[in-house]
């Protein structure tokens, strides 16, 4: 065995205590949007690659647009001097043909030589522990880390699973609500599949708050209505078509608790909740919308802009009216790091 492998094996045994958190030991709390120019796209040889890179490269373009046509700062970025407003290179994208597990070598010396590079990656579960050792070794640190699924299992499928975990599904780990990508993927999602779920725990977000823009606080999630768990106004509970108990058990947390309307929203009506607006835009399928989303928060164009430790979007709609789209069975992890 080689040395540059034994390194890895022992980072990977050493390092069993973070990366069973899924958090590597550098995490960006300073770090803003707005301040790389530089971006990368890896693709991990899995079945998602191409379109996992189709909603990047989607992504990319509209904000693109949005600086040639002079979109307003409160909806291209949200803030000034922020990337909205920014020139900076489209991803260069990097094809592993075989894989993170064969080819690690060659990403922990991508990894190593790049600085001052925004990564986005996409890869099999498998990979995503030797991934976040490869970032440990080259003093990477971690913005955005994704674990995606869709199975027939949820609340249309005939198993004996409960009929409340949804088919789609999605958490992620942010270093601060800075680099949210929840907002962008309800969205893209809402019109089209019946159920989903998405969760995101936000690692810091003391410098965040400071530097919060007050006029966007009161802007309502479409098709969504917003809570708040009492005694903890941190913890963001967002339902579409059931009920904050119901929504509360679909994430797996407790219902023990009680939500009340997040403060300064301005709650639709329950008609409203259950019919989503039309997106601005409509993408080819859910893995596409992932790394629309996974773009868009490496880019900081969807930052949220309330103080928030995590939060969660669960959308539930009745079978009936809303015929089963044919989406095949995947599961994926998803990265947005920094070198």
């Amino acid at each position: 065995m080689d040395v540059r492998r034994r390194n890895l094996m022992k980072g990977l045994v050493t390092g069993g205590t973070l990366l069973a958190l899924g958090i590597p030991p550098r995490v960006f709390a300073s770090t803003t949007a707005g301040s790389v120019r530089k971006f990368g796209l890896l693709l991990g040889n899995t079945p998602v690659d191409a379109a996992f890179a189709a909603g990047v490269r989607t992504a990319y373009a509209l904000s693109s647009n949005a600086r040639l046509n002079g979109v307003a700062e409160s909806e291209a970025a949200g803030r000034a001097g922020s990337i909205g407003k920014a020139w900076f290179s489209p991803p260069r994208m990097i094809k592993l043909k075989g894989g993170l597990l064969t080819e690690y070598e060659v990403v922990g010396k991508l990894l190593e030589g790049a600085r001052g590079v925004r990564w986005i990656a996409v890869m099999d579960d498998g990979s995503a522990a030797v991934f976040m050792e490869l970032m440990r070794n080259a003093g990477a640190g971690l913005i955005l880390r994704g674990s995606h699924a869709f199975s027939r299992h949820g609340a249309s499928g005939g198993s004996s699973f409960s009929q409340e975990v949804p088919e789609l599904r999605h958490v992620w780990t942010a270093a601060s609500p800075e680099f949210s990508a929840g907002d962008v993927l309800a969205e893209k999602l809402l019109p089209g599949y019946n159920s989903f779920s998405i969760v995101e725990d936000f690692l810091s977000s003391e410098h965040f708050a400071a530097r919060m823009y007050p006029r966007r606080l009161n802007k309502p999630k479409p098709g969504f209505l917003s809570y708040r768990l009492d005694g903890f106004d941190d913890i963001h509970l967002h339902c579409s078509g059931l009920s904050a108990a119901d929504g509360c058990e679909s994430v797996g947390w407790s219902k023990a608790g009680t939500w009340v309307p997040l403060k300064g929203q301005e709650l639709e009506s329950d008609e409203g909740s259950t019919r989503p607006r039309p997106a601005q835009m409509q993408l080819t399928g859910w893995i596409e919308s992932v790394g629309y989303a996974a773009m868009t928060a490496a880019m900081g164009l969807h930052s949220y802009q309330i103080p928030c430790s995590q939060r969660a979007f669960v959308h539930q709609l009745p079978l009936g009216p809303h015929p089963r789209r044919n989406v095949r069975t995947e599961r994926f992890a998803s990265f947005v790091i920094e070198t």
